[in-house]
């Protein structure tokens, strides 16, 4: 059986022998000819050549130095000069400005350098500027330090702010870099007097070059000044080493997948004619492009629609589904066709099918939704909510409403699938018929009140998975809607008040209801505990579910259903249980109050001081009354509407028992992750 661990849901990168550092004649053959093509300093020139791990091909690659082949990207000014290769991750160096630190850092007008906190230790470090002021477009930064320690202070400071805001070193850890960074060759001058050193520093940031020189151990701040060729060069042959002997522990394979990473060096800028536009102008709109005015990202419906297809073509490679089916679950057959197919053509099913696919499936096609998700997102953790996320985008298709509405049923939909539905071997997809279905899971129901309150079984998860379809795109079932104007009675998920139904009696009738009339194309009305459709009083017109009702009529635990008004003994009856529920509420509400109140020191007061006998005596004799009488109905209701176990247990080996746990380990974060929507959600409109 496969592993589920959520921090490891990236497939690893397989690793491979490193090149051999590159001898100095190579480098310095590249050093020449970069000179001589772009005009570059020796320094900036044998930098570049000393971080490229191949300066042989990349010499040959640039051609003529009259007549350079490099790839050239328009920006706002004129047209940037790069070079694509791959460099040592240890001849490179995170920019000690990253942009993303610009609103945190601490300014001399504010805060003297040296007076305040660690933060505040030196200036911020400063805009790079023309190494050459007389030659502003050539390809050259410089920036102005005071001293070696004010740089590796503010390397230090940005490595410690992007690991926190944008930490890639899970990603990387497993893949590499995949995505090229890009570098300019950077002189840092010093005021202290010290020589200049000079080095390839990242222009756009970099998240990744910083998670790099962590996962390597790297002083990001001492690579300007680090030249030790030997010691690169035993470093990599160490590896090599380690890999021809099998090795293959976490560090090693860390390395073998990060000592290098893919780059586009910045080596020209070409101006338009007659144009002022200077070379650290240029890099910074080249920079813009992706962080200040990138494109529009997709949002998540059709972020989550491009996976959701990757998905299916490589449960199709893996031969999991067929061609047919994958059409079918990509909604890009007919009705008709699924049917000549022997494919349900009922949507409701269809999304069954899907939920069951996605949620419930087996190890290995587990292995194929990470594979494919992965393939375009090595940070998605590959948990219930993604599933649910993926497989609500295909059920989706099978909807024919207003771009508005569909995002509205997504939002709402994504949120309807449970803990029950992600259970290994909880349920099956099948084309029972409704009636069916709810005769087995009127069944299941009653045998899990008979062994107080265990869990139902399949019918019942099959039958709260189809019946989300109807309640949720009829409009009779939503998600939290947030504080705003909202008149839900709870914040519950839909999966939530669904599971709520599918373990009650009347709740099971209702979610057969549903299917039902939306079956057969009218308003889903409600039922009572006899299954029998309500009338709304007075007027003795048919009553239709509401999302309100809904949880009003099926409650979480320890809360009584909402009471309707009238006189007969059954109304009465009612009123009295919610009556009787909100005072047990309110009663661990104020034990809870009691319990929180603490003194000068600490400690709950209550503790210390005690409540007097005169109060606890009474006090524990009515809750043992209370108890005694609740033991009492609670085995009055398993004999009305319990029956004895007929069917076999849940779980047949602890392998699947196994499976439910991490199943149960993941929701649990998904959830918290979820908490912190919470405020956004405050703030929806209805």
């Amino acid at each position: 059986m496969i592993k589920i661990n959520p921090d490891d849901h990236v497939l690893p990168r397989p690793v491979e022998r490193l090149p051999d550092y590159a001898n100095a004649k190579a480098r310095q053959t590249l050093a020449e000819r970069l000179t001589d093509a772009f005009g570059l300093t020796e320094a900036s020139a044998t930098t570049i050549a000393n971080a490229i791990v191949n300066p042989t091909e990349v010499r040959r690659s640039i051609g003529e130095p009259s007549d350079p082949d490099v790839e050239r990207i328009p920006v706002p000014g004129g047209t940037l000069l790069g070079i694509r290769t791959q460099v040592w991750a240890r001849r490179v160096m995170p920019d000690p400005r990253n942009p993303r630190t610009l609103p945190s850092r601490k300014h001399p007008f504010a805060v003297d350098p040296g007076t305040g906190d660690e933060d505040s230790r030196f200036r911020p470090v400063p805009e790079p500027q023309p190494l050459d002021l007389d030659r502003p477009q050539s390809a050259e930064l410089a920036v102005e330090v005071e001293s070696r320690h004010h740089l590796a202070w503010a390397a230090q400071q940005t490595a410690a702010y992007v690991l926190n805001d944008n930490d890639w070193r899970v990603s990387i850890r497993s893949q590499g870099v995949m995505e090229a960074v890009w570098l300019v060759a950077t002189t840092f001058k010093h005021a202290d007097g010290s020589d200049p050193a000079t080095t390839l520093t990242t222009a756009e940031g970099s998240s990744r070059a910083t998670a790099v020189h962590n996962l390597l151990q790297v002083v990001s701040g001492d690579v300007p000044y680090d030249d030790n060729d030997a010691g690169m060069r035993a470093r990599v042959k160490r590896l090599n080493d380690a890999f021809d002997r099998g090795e293959r522990d976490s560090d090693t394979l860390v390395a073998l997948r990060c000592e290098r990473i893919p780059a586009l060096i910045l080596v020209g800028f070409e101006p338009y004619p007659g144009g002022a536009t200077g070379f650290p102008t240029a890099v910074r709109s080249f920079v813009a492009l992706r962080h200040v005015d990138p494109p529009k990202p997709w949002g998540e419906g059709p972020e989550n629609e491009s996976l959701a297809d990757e998905v299916l073509d490589e449960l199709l490679r893996r031969g999991l589904i067929t061609a047919t089916e994958r059409e079918y679950y990509a909604g890009s057959c007919t009705k008709a066709e699924a049917r000549a197919a022997h494919l349900p053509d009922d949507p409701v099913l269809r999304a069954a099918r899907l939920v069951h696919l996605f949620t419930a499936g087996d190890g290995e096609v587990f292995e194929a939704i990470r594979t494919a998700v992965t393939s375009q997102s090595t940070r998605k953790r590959m948990t219930p909510k993604l599933k649910n996320d993926l497989a609500t985008a295909l059920i989706l298709r099978a909807v024919s409403k207003d771009r508005a509405d569909v995002d509205q049923i997504r939002r709402y939909l994504r949120h309807a699938f449970g803990k029950a539905a992600h259970r290994r071997e909880a349920w099956t997809a099948t084309s029972r018929s409704i009636s069916d279905l709810e005769s087995a899971a009127l069944k299941e129901v009653a045998q899990a009140i008979a062994t107080q309150g265990e869990e139902p079984g399949p019918a019942s998860v099959e039958l709260a998975v189809r019946a989300a379809f109807p309640l949720v795109v009829d409009g009779r079932l939503n998600a939290d809607r947030g504080t705003s104007n909202n008149d839900q009675p709870d914040r519950r998920t839909p999966g939530e008040v669904l599971d709520a139904m599918r373990r009650n009696p009347q709740g099971v009738r209702q979610l057969a209801q549903a299917l039902r009339d939306y079956s057969d194309g009218v308003a889903i009305r409600a039922v009572g505990e006899d299954g029998a459709v309500r009338k709304l009083q007075g007027s003795g017109e048919e009553q239709v579910v509401s999302d309100v009702w809904l949880r009003n009529e099926y409650p979480p635990a320890g809360k009584a259903k909402a009471a309707r008004p009238g006189d007969s003994p059954t109304d009465r009856y009612d009123r009295a249980v919610e009556a009787l529920g909100g005072a047990m509420q309110e009663l661990q509400r104020c034990f809870d109050a009691l319990a929180d109140v603490v003194g000068d020191d600490g400690q709950p007061l209550v503790e210390q001081r005690g409540v007097e006998l005169r109060l606890t005596e009474p006090w524990r004799e009515a809750l043992r009354s209370v108890d005694e009488e609740l033991l009492l109905w609670s085995r009055a209701f398993r004999r009305r509407h319990g029956q004895p176990r007929t069917t076999a247990p849940a779980y047949d080996n602890d392998a699947d028992r196994e499976f439910d746990d991490e199943i149960e380990d993941q929701w649990d974060a998904d959830e918290g992750e979820e908490q912190g929507e919470g405020e956004e959600r405050d703030t929806e409109e209805v």
